[in-house]
């Protein structure tokens, strides 16, 4: 990309200022050589998160951001209870990436004298990242058994409730899937 189409806020904070239809500006994260190097279309993508309904503050990328499906990968936003969306792109529809929602009913005011201890444990708890691991080791027919039955899959497992489902796309489960189409080499990184 290249820099001169930015407002450069920093070494590295490149800035699209709030032009057309965006609600507020695009800041990507990262290095002038590592901006220079990405393609246009994380610009174009970031441009198009900040047009969103209810997005507040900026529409952000960081530093390994590239093109995806709709929100940059390594795009961010946060977007208002009320007026805001929910966009499966920013979920990465594709594979997910690991992002899910989850209601606890705490208040704000209960988790943030805990926050620390909170993110903490989440960061030991949750598995994350290249070669993380987890407790659960599948076969590959296991893996076929989850990429066929979804959600549904881990409730009947013990890993959620019949309640979860309700919201889960598709009530957890796709109708169709079939896990042949999916690589030996995909199923093995499990």
């Amino acid at each position: 990309m290249d820099l001169n189409t930015f407002k450069k806020l920093s070494d590295y904070e490149w800035m699209v200022e709030k032009t057309g239809d965006m609600n507020v500006p695009a800041v990507i994260y990262a290095s002038s050589t590592l901006v220079e190097n990405m393609d246009e279309k994380v610009r174009e993508q970031l441009v198009n998160v900040a047009s969103l309904p209810g997005i507040v503050n900026a529409a952000m990328a960081m530093p390994d951001a590239h093109w995806g499906y709709g929100f940059p990968i390594g795009g961010v936003g946060a977007f208002d209870e009320e007026e805001g969306v929910v966009s499966v792109g920013g979920v990465g529809f594709d594979i997910s990436c690991g992002v899910r929602t989850m209601r606890t009913g705490l208040k704000e005011e209960d988790v943030r004298p805990k926050l620390r201890e909170v993110i903490d444990e989440l960061f030991k708890t949750v598995p994350a990242g290249l070669g993380s691991t987890g407790e659960i080791k599948l076969t590959e027919e296991g893996i076929d058994e989850v990429l066929e039955g979804g959600a549904v899959w881990a409730v009947e497992q013990g890993y959620g409730t019949e309640k979860d489902l309700e919201f889960v796309e598709e009530f957890g489960r796709v109708e169709g899937a079939d896990a042949s189409k999916v690589s030996h080499k995909a199923k093995k990184r499990q």
